[in-house]
């Protein structure tokens, strides 16, 4: 599965950020450059919803392929961010249904969004649920270090304030994770009030580039603090409807959808 040329703009305009980014080392400056190089300084004004942490947005309707393109995009990412880092994705979903979509789709070696990422990243990919990073089933410190590990969660897995026991979970104390603990020593990435063996300690230590599904339904103060909760290196929004402090990076027409069929 090939990307369309719509497809292929937005991940040029995405890549075009990157390049300024690394230019500008500032991802405000970088986002207000790109689009004066669009004749659209209009457009430049970063809103800077999670402090210290480029935020994009690409806008496509319904339909358009935003997951295909999300996973086109994470290569171009992880290439623009500091060499050695581990290559952890952490994927949200707005709900149960297109969770067990993505999650399917992303364990299906043969379904075109794995096939792209293991084309990228040489066939060494890991995907994980939940409940497989609870049990610490194949997921160590070494794993981490050795593929692209991809984590798919819903937004409601992540929730502060849940009062759902096995939502609860991702913020306890957690055995299976202790080679996390003990590896990552900088307690200075540690979440407060919660113990260093929890889940969500060790996705803040590998700083995840964060993918947002459906972002238009993550807008609320409680879903920022999720996300600054992950402790992101760089925040990708996939929706057909940005919210009004969206950094929007690439948008495509829908006449443009119907022209490709």
């Amino acid at each position: 599965m090939e990307l369309k040329s719509y497809q292929k703009k937005v991940i040029a305009d995405l890549t075009r950020y990157l390049e300024l980014l690394n230019e500008t080392q500032n991802y405000m400056t970088a986002f207000e450059q790109f689009w004066r190089e669009k004749s659209a300084p209009g457009l430049g004004l970063y809103r800077n919803v999670i402090a210290g942490v480029p935020n994009l947005c690409i806008k496509v309707p319904t339909g358009g392929g935003k997951t295909f393109m999300a996973c086109a995009a994470v290569r171009r990412i992880f290439d623009a961010l500091p060499q050695g880092k581990p290559k952890m994705v952490v994927w949200l979903v707005p709900s149960d249904p297109i969770l067990v979509q993505t999650t399917t789709n992303l364990m299906n070696p043969d379904h075109p969004y794995t096939r792209r990422l293991n084309a990228d990243f040489g066939g060494r990919v890991g995907v994980f649920t939940k409940e497989m990073l609870l049990n610490g089933q194949n997921f160590t410190p070494d794993t981490v270090h050795e593929q692209l590990t991809v984590c798919i969660l819903s937004y409601g897995s992540l929730r502060i304030d849940s009062k759902k026991k096995d939502v609860r979970k991702v913020y306890q104390e957690n055995g299976n994770l202790k080679n996390f603990a003990d590896y990552f020593k900088d307690e200075s990435e540690l979440l407060e009030d919660t113990p260093d063996t929890a889940l969500i300690q060790a996705l803040r230590h590998l700083s995840p580039v964060v993918i947002v599904d459906e972002s238009h339904n993550a807008g609320s103060d409680l879903s920022v603090a999720m996300l600054n909760n992950l402790n992101p290196s760089f925040v990708l929004d996939l929706t057909a409807t940005p919210r009004n402090n969206s950094n929007i990076i690439s948008y495509v027409d829908a006449r443009k959808l119907k022209t490709e069929n």
